[in-house]
């Protein structure tokens, strides 16, 4: 383990578990697992600003939801 590792013992559903390990191999399962945890707090950093946002600058309107779903359809 590296220098300033952390070791965790976690547990995830089987068939998530073995998913990932078909996807990056058990060597590669520490580095994925870091890469999925720093990813989530940057979601969740994200999602608290964007409420803050709301909070001081209201909604965003209706219609630019709107042109902004037409440009990007796929999602």
């Amino acid at each position: 383990m590296g220098k300033g590792a952390a070791k965790l013992s976690i547990s995830v559903p089987d068939a998530l578990a073995k998913a990932v390990r078909r996807k990056v191999g058990v060597r590669g399962l520490s580095s994925f697992v870091a890469r999925a945890m720093a990813h989530e707090l940057e979601r969740e950093q994200l999602g608290s600003y964007l409420a803050e946002m709301d909070r001081d600058l209201g909604s965003v309107p209706k219609k630019a939801l709107a042109l902004a779903r037409a440009a990007w359809p796929e999602r």
